[in-house]
């Protein structure tokens, strides 16, 4: 059996709402044993009384900074990666006042494989299951949450 390659990988990375939420450090995706940055030319993860949803596309269509470097396809991340290795957001702060308020996250990822078929898998943290949940990363609190797989 041939390996799935995965070629697509998109989060969704939602800020909580306030005025002291958003951040301008660092955020980082491990999937497959590898981080990638997340960063667009945008300001990502901006405070916003609504709060706000930055999604970041890393392989096919990227609309990541540096998507070159932040491709799983440079080098070819496979299916058979995703359960070797710890899936997680891990949050790297400019200082040690820097406090970035999470809210939730998802992603999904493509894969190609034997013949062109696709596949998809979904990973979340934080979902809202009937009680909405958020968590403080920064230097007085953590700087990573796991994810889970979402069958």
């Amino acid at each position: 059996m041939a390996e799935e390659n995965i070629t697509t990988i998109e989060a969704s990375v939602r800020t909580a709402a306030g005025s002291d939420s958003g951040t301008d450090g660092w955020v980082y995706l491990c999937i497959g044993g590898r981080e990638f940055l997340l960063d667009t030319p945008a300001d990502n993860f901006p405070s916003t009384s609504e709060g706000t949803t930055e999604t970041f596309v890393l392989g096919e269509g990227a609309n990541v900074s540096n998507p070159g470097d932040n491709d799983p396809r440079n080098p070819q991340l496979h299916a058979s990666d995703l359960d070797r290795f710890p899936t997680y957001i891990r949050f790297g702060h400019k200082d040690k006042d820097d406090v970035w308020h999470l809210e939730r996250v998802d992603v999904a990822i493509t894969t190609s494989g034997d013949g062109g078929r696709i596949r998809h898998y979904d990973y979340r943290a934080l979902a809202d299951n009937g009680t909405k949940r958020s968590l403080r990363l920064g230097a007085g609190y953590g700087a990573v949450v796991h994810l889970a797989s979402v069958h």
